[in-house]
């Protein structure tokens, strides 16, 4: 082989490392709206909300974000974004495919709220609302309920 050509495969092959570590960013999370009420449909006021996130296929630990209600039952959170590698996500990738049939791949995130004896989940079409990439913003209205033992 010519010096010529395995110059241009070292090359080659440095680029191809390099841009394993590039970081790339990406959304993580939207900007979540949260109105929480209760059974009568009245604001609730100094509960917690709590946001939860995780890119199975980009990391390997997931993120928590709480908020308090103001005086409307209202929280809002922030999108956060992630900035990770292609080979943090391969990584992570192969980390979830590990788990076997329990695997979990892509963006998911949820919210709750807990407080004063009560809770609720963002439910639609009674199934827990599991964020999934789309859309860019959520908007969510929990009822609490007294918190079950």
């Amino acid at each position: 082989m010519s010096r010529r050509k395995v110059l241009w495969i070292s090359v080659g092959v440095a680029l191809a490392a390099g841009i394993t570590f590039i970081p790339l960013r990406s959304l993580d999370c939207p900007a979540w709206d949260v109105c929480v009420v209760d059974q009568n449909g009245r604001p609730v006021s100094g509960v917690t909300v709590r946001l939860t996130y995780q890119n199975y296929s980009a990391e390997l630990r997931s993120h928590e974000v709480d908020a308090i209600t103001d005086a409307h039952g209202h929280v809002r959170f922030s999108a956060q974004m992630l900035s990770a590698s292609l080979g943090q996500r391969i990584r992570a990738v192969l980390s979830s495919a590990a788990a076997g049939v329990h695997a979990s791949f892509g963006l998911h995130a949820d919210v709750f709220a807990f407080g004063n004896g009560l809770e609720g989940f963002d439910i639609e079409q009674n199934v827990v609302v599991d964020w999934t990439g789309k859309p860019n913003h959520m908007e969510s209205r929990i009822v609490l309920a007294p918190r079950k033992l």
